[in-house]
């Protein structure tokens, strides 16, 4: 699917996507020396993104259970791509993300985070 039928997806489905903030991990900054000159962190982008089932695998710890929670970000709600440096706070939670795949249509992005 190209960027504008993924546009015109979003601009659909957006509405019933929740507010969320993408937390983008940025780098530590050395200077030639190796020295930290600044320790990184994270930028915040707002997004939209749907909270889905738990499953078990990689996540938090609840009762002996390990859980995941599955999070669908709208593409078009972002610029660039998530990966499993970054974090996403939904409905007031945030979670690490652990994993990151994409559908066909590049529409969403199908993340599996645990609680952060």
């Amino acid at each position: 699917m190209d960027g504008g039928l993924a546009g015109i997806f979003g601009a659909a489905f957006g509405p019933m996507y929740l507010p969320a903030t993408l937390h983008r991990a940025t780098p530590a900054v050395r200077d030639a020396g190796g020295t930290v000159t600044n320790p990184g962190g994270f930028t915040d982008i707002a997004c939209r993104a749907q909270l889905e089932a738990q499953t078990e695998g990689p996540g938090v710890r609840e009762d002996a259970v390990d859980l995941a929670q599955r999070i669908f970000v709208l593409a078009a709600s972002i610029t660039g791509v998530i990966t499993p440096d970054d974090q996403i706070t939904v409905a007031g939670q945030r979670y690490q993300v652990v994993r990151v795949d994409r559908d066909p249509g590049q529409t969403y992005f199908d993340l599996r985070g645990r609680r952060a």
